[in-house]
C-alpha cells in the first residue's frame, strides 16, 4: 500500500498497537461471511448467499471460526498487518482509534491466496496455521498482492 493510505488509516489502526509494534500494510477489506448484497434486490440477496458459500473452512474452535464469529459480522473493516500480528478492525471515522475485531499472531497466519473474482471486489483467503481458512473481498487487486507480500503466498 502507499504510504498516502498508510497514513490515511494510521489513526485508526496506530492506537490499537502494541508498545513497539510497527505497521506495515493496511486495506479496506470485508469479511465475505458477513457480506450483504446492495440494492435489496432478490437478486442482489441471492447473490451475496452465494458468495458466502466456502467463505470459512475450519471446524469449530478453528482460527477461521473465530475470525468468522467476531470479525465476520462487522461488514466493511480495515485488515492491518505488523511486525507481529494481523489484525481485523473497524472504523467509522478512519480520523479516529478503531474497535479491534479479531487478531492473531504473524506465525498463524501462513499465506494469502487470490482467488477468482466472482463480482465487482477481488476475493481473496486468508489461510492460517490449523489448516482452516476464511474469504474476504477488497477492491484491488493489487491490495491483495500487498498482503501476500507481508504475509505469504
Amino acid at each position: 500500500m502507499t504510504e498516502a493510505l498508510m497514513n490515511r488509516y494510521r489513526s485508526a489502526v496506530q492506537p490499537l498497537l502494541e508498545p513497539g509494534e510497527h505497521l506495515l500494510d493496511v486495506a479496506t477489506a470485508v469479511p465475505v461471511s458477513g457480506a450483504r448484497g446492495s440494492g435489496g434486490t432478490p437478486g442482489a440477496l441471492i447473490g451475496a448467499r452465494l458468495a458466502r458459500i466456502g467463505s470459512v473452512s475450519g471446524g469449530s474452535g478453528s482460527i477461521a471460526q473465530g475470525f468468522a464469529a467476531t470479525a465476520g459480522r462487522s461488514g466493511a473493516g480495515q485488515l492491518a498487518v505488523t511486525d507481529r500480528r494481523a489484525l481485523f478492525l473497524h472504523s467509522v471515522d478512519v480520523r479516529k482509534p478503531g474497535r479491534m475485531m479479531w487478531h492473531a499472531p504473524r506465525h498463524l497466519v501462513l499465506r494469502v491466496e487470490r482467488r477468482p473474482r466472482l463480482q465487482a471486489m477481488a476475493r481473496f483467503r486468508l489461510h492460517f496455521a490449523d489448516g482452516s481458512a476464511v474469504a474476504l473481498l477488497t477492491m484491488r487487486r493489487r491490495t491483495v498482492e500487498a498482503l501476500a507480500d507481508h504475509l505469504g503466498r
